[in-house]
């Protein structure tokens, strides 16, 4: 509400302004200490017929401050519950999906530096060696760590280095892990700063090793760590133990054969700068990580197998097994940079395996600057799996190859170069096709080879389509019909110098325009390769 000042009677009056009668007293504002104008409420109430009088509103509005107040109390209070018993409840959680990580803290050590031999001089005169032995419970999670990190000083890593060797005992009289530490230090009182102490937590046990963070510039540890796990009294029994966790950076790790004397629930293996040797291990889940030092090994995984590093070549002999009991697919991760990745993938799902709504294996394989050569094939004893896959490149020849299983479309794309799809077959004398060998006569549109076809009169149909002659079809002797019928078809939806698209499989090729066909083309494998600047190919082992 606006208030209008007082007229002064001196004032003449105004045409078209409403004056009061000269004899009425002047409208004032009464001076009061707090300003004229009413606050918002007052106003509109003023404004508004309603039965409450000024008091009574201003009862009303102090209720509502009230409430107000009320209200942030109880935030207030709610986010001081929520501190102080929520987040001990999350870091609980935490710490129980961390599998196998020791504390960092030397107090919760169980032990530590119990040498067997300690400060005996070296060969060289200028340096110590120091031994001693644990032993570990297999009944979880077995692991060796170190307070060691990566430094962007690389002059940090210069300190410190070694060696790990894991294998299996030969004395199955041993039902505990063996861990022998042989510690080379320049300095006696180097020896006593750095702690190897045995831990113990709710998850496993291990070795802990703790270095000085301050050393001299002569100071430098190197760490020789043999591990030996136990195994079952007989060779037809296998031991399975629930996770081994080995973080050591700066070191070159080398794992001799583990199956079929000992399997794993997980794996986590490597660290940066470390090199990582596998002869053989089997596990359900396994995570090698490094950088600039080589992964090379053979794996056998029924859930998942992450390899990386980069500045590094990766060299892999796999095994994959899906068995179908969690429903999921069975995963593989590979990649580097600057540095080639090579891998061979062998694939099993038994015949007996239960329907699964999607793939069975997913896999990723990934480098730059270096060539990129991986083949996925079945096992011999598998049924026919399906498989997605995306192997990409940049500045590097890529190169998937399958086998004659394999069933679904597949991209073949790459930039500023060939793109091709080869049909290869597995003999000494290899021998290879690509639609792109038509290039100079044009665009290539090649005729059905099956003679049941309705265009007998050779008529070009409008997508490319010719039959791959497989090992497994029959033989030429029963009719060239037949052999098309048995044989994989393979069917061009897109061709380009560049980029290749299509389907391969046994006709009739899934069609989207009935639900039968939705259903098969989810559940249909699908082929991915990528590279930019170098070639791309997809090679169909016949």
């Amino acid at each position: 509400m606006i208030l209008l000042d007082g007229i002064d009677k001196h004032d003449p009056p105004q045409p078209g302004k409403l004056v009061a009668d000269s004899s009425s007293a002047p409208v004032a504002r009464p001076h009061t200490p707090t300003p004229s104008l009413p606050d918002y409420e007052a106003s509109q109430a003023q404004l508004k017929p309603t039965t409450q009088s000024f008091p009574e509103i201003q009862k009303q509005r102090t209720r509502r401050r009230r409430w107000k107040k009320c209200a942030l109390y109880t935030l207030v209070v709610y986010f001081v519950v929520t501190v102080a018993i929520g987040v001990p409840l999350i870091v609980m959680t935490s710490k129980s999906v961390t599998l196998g990580d020791a504390p960092l803290r030397l107090s919760s050590a169980k032990s530590c530096n119990v040498w067997t031999s300690q400060d005996v001089p070296e060969d060289d005169g200028q340096s110590y060696r120091s031994d001693l032995d644990y032993r570990v419970p297999v009944n979880g999670s077995v692991f060796l760590n170190t307070n060691i990190t990566y430094s962007d000083d690389t002059s940090y890593f210069e300190h410190f280095g070694g060696q790990l060797l894991v294998g299996v005992n030969t004395d199955s009289s041993v039902s505990e892990a063996t861990v022998h530490v042989t510690m080379h230090h320049t300095t006696p009182q180097l020896r006593n700063a750095t702690n190897v102490c045995l831990m113990q937590t709710g998850q496993g046990g291990g070795i802990y090793l703790f270095t000085p963070l301050n050393m001299t510039a002569s100071d430098a540890l190197h760490f020789n760590i043999t591990l030996l796990l136990p195994r079952n009294s007989t060779i037809s029994s296998t031991l399975v133990i629930p996770q081994l966790l080995c973080h050591l950076p700066n070191f070159q790790h080398v794992y001799q054969q583990m199956d079929p004397y000992v399997t794993f629930g997980s794996i986590i293996l490597g660290g940066a700068l470390s090199g990582v040797a596998i002869e053989s291990i089997q596990a359900s889940q396994a995570v090698v990580k490094g950088s600039s030092a080589e992964i090379q090994g053979k794996f056998t995984i029924d859930s998942s197998l992450s390899l990386e590093t980069v500045s590094a070549p990766i060299n892999a002999d796999i095994r994959l097994f899906n068995n179908g009991t969690t429903g999921t697919p069975t995963y593989l991760h590979l990649t580097t940079g600057n540095h080639p990745l090579n891998a061979t993938v062998s694939m099993f799902i038994p015949a007996d395996m239960p329907y699964m709504d999607g793939p069975h294996f997913m896999a990723h394989a990934e480098t730059f600057n270096a060539p990129l050569t991986v083949v996925m094939a079945h096992d011999p004893a598998s049924a026919p799996a399906v498989l997605r896959m995306q192997a990409l490149n940049n500045l590097g020849n890529t190169r998937l190859s399958v086998d004659s299983r394999f069933e679904g479309t597949f991209d073949v794309n790459t930039m500023f170069a060939q793109a091709d799809v080869l049909a290869e077959q597995t003999s000494d004398t290899l021998a290879s096709r690509s639609v792109n060998d038509r290039r100079d006569n044009g665009p290539a549109r090649i005729s059905s080879f099956d003679e049941d076809d309705d265009d007998d009169d050779g008529t070009v149909l409008d997508k490319v389509r010719m039959f791959i002659a497989s090992t497994t079809t029959t033989s030429a002797s029963s009719g060239s019909s037949s052999a098309a019928n048995n044989s994989r078809c393979l069917e061009y939806d897109l061709i380009s110098n560049s980029e290749i698209r299509g389907w391969v499989g046994t006709p009739p090729r899934p069609s989207p325009t009935s639900p039968a066909g939705m259903k098969a083309m989810n559940n249909m494998g699908h082929l991915e390769v990528v590279s930019s600047l170098s070639g791309a190919q997809l090679v169909l082992l016949t």
